[in-house]
């Protein structure tokens, strides 16, 4: 109940504060079009050319985009939905059921059904992303995906195939071994492959290809103790019994950014990356000689890969429905994404698979034909939704606990289960009881 009556107290401050701060324009435009706002949570220095497309083909309706700072887009949205004049679109890249929960979205499931919007033109795991309690709040825009990276003159010197990477996680330990070096004192100067180095848990895409269901079809049951959450953990916890902790901590330690980058400064053999690393490679070590493969996988199963979306959304209250559903419907169509892949200066993927998968954009890079293959077989890494954070939080505890050697897999699974369980009850619960509270029309 505390908790209940402390966010209903912050809610009237914000309420307060928006009155002054998002009150509606007075006049409507007097050139008699729509005006769409389009507040963007994005690094992107141009605007983006689904915007300027748009407002080219369509003479009614011109959509207007205001860049939001990273650390202040969830006041600023929140707010101005409770001052009733929110924007008519947003895009972002946080969970979706974050928002659906706080009945921040408008549904668009009447929206799809009457219109007969085509849903399977998006890779399945960036439609599923899209979902809150069995409704549709959003349509995804770009995507991302993650491949295998390996050091080709690295391989040749230590004796090994450059035209032949690893296919399986036991090969990639066969591998490690004959890749790393150190020096006379007995520090690594060079490894061939670090787990937990990098922005994606590699134990998450292992559980997954071992067929981990780490939450209920219904979303209401975290499920972090079954075997292949189990083993995958356990291949953790064998990598580092051959590879001392501290003695890959202080190596790890050395990396940086850009040109001290673990894989482009060529100390590190191997790597899980995402797709922007050809663009950072060109940039940064342009003579690297690396090859781009499948994710590695056990003896029997298929490589996974990890993927998730930068979306668009109608805020609750949004003043121009219909016309900012026209926009999103124009966003996602094929030639509009595989321009927009064309010309923009990072390349984000398209989350239309028609465009991801034209021969225009396979040829943009070498490896673009590897990573839309893998985002066919990718999992979203919003495991649960009502409890995204929390989740990640406590799966990177549980993983250090285990390298740490401080709990056994099971162990420091079943702990990272408890918690999160705990905190997805208390959110549904909340949940429940505001939808019983408040009218969403």
């Amino acid at each position: 109940m505390r908790k209940i009556i402390n966010t209903i107290l912050v809610l009237i401050a914000l309420v307060a504060m928006g009155l002054f701060l998002f009150m509606p324009d007075s006049k409507p435009p007097e050139d008699g079009k729509t005006r769409l706002r389009y507040w963007m949570v994005s690094g992107m220095t141009e605007v983006p050319f689904h915007i300027t497309e748009f407002n080219r083909t369509h003479k009614n309706i011109i959509v207007e985009s205001t860049p939001l700072p990273w650390n202040e887009h969830e006041k600023k949205i929140l707010t101005s939905i409770l001052s009733e004049n929110p924007p008519d679109l947003v895009f972002l890249v946080t969970p979706v059921a974050k928002w659906a929960t706080r009945l921040a979205l408008t549904p668009l499931d009447k929206l799809i059904k009457r219109d007969s919007f085509d849903s399977t033109i998006f890779f399945s795991a960036l439609w599923e992303e899209m979902k809150c309690k069995n409704q549709i709040y959003a349509l995804p825009l770009y995507s991302n995906s993650y491949a295998f990276f390996y050091n080709k003159k690295l391989f040749g010197q230590a004796g090994l195939d450059p035209e032949k990477p690893p296919k399986t996680w036991n090969e990639v330990l066969e591998y490690s071994a004959k890749l790393t070096k150190k020096d006379a004192k007995g520090n690594f100067t060079q490894m061939g492959f670090i787990p937990t180095y990098g922005n994606l848990p590699v134990s998450s895409l292992m559980a997954w290809e071992l067929g981990a269901q780490m939450l209920s079809k219904d979303g209401t049951k975290v499920n972090l103790t079954d075997k292949p959450m189990v083993d995958a953990f356990s291949w953790i916890e064998n990598f580092y019994n051959q590879y001392n902790i501290k003695d890959v901590s202080t190596f790890v330690a050395g990396f940086g950014f850009a040109e001290q980058h673990g894989f482009i400064s060529e100390k590190l053999g191997m790597m899980v990356l995402d797709n922007s690393f050809p663009d950072q490679i060109k940039l940064y070590n342009k003579n690297l000689d690396y090859g781009v493969a499948d994710i590695p996988t056990f003896e029997g199963h298929s490589p996974v890969s990890s993927t998730g979306s930068w979306w668009i959304a109608i805020p609750r209250g949004a003043k121009n429905v219909e016309a900012a559903w026209e926009f999103m419907k124009f966003a996602v169509q094929k030639n509009i994404q595989l321009t927009e892949a064309e010309r923009q200066k990072e390349l984000l993927f398209p989350s239309n698979k028609l465009a991801a998968n034209d021969p225009a954009f396979l040829s943009l890079t070498p490896s673009n034909k590897i990573f839309v293959d893998l985002l066919e077989h990718s999992k979203t890494p919003t495991v649960v939704p009502l409890a995204h954070d929390v989740f990640w939080r406590e799966f990177m505890g549980a993983q250090e606990r285990v390298i740490h050697k401080i709990q056994t897999p099971e162990a420091a699974l079943k702990r990272a289960e408890r918690i999160i369980q705990m905190h997805l009850n208390e959110t549904i619960e909340y949940d429940n009881y505001v939808r019983s509270k408040v009218s969403f029309n």
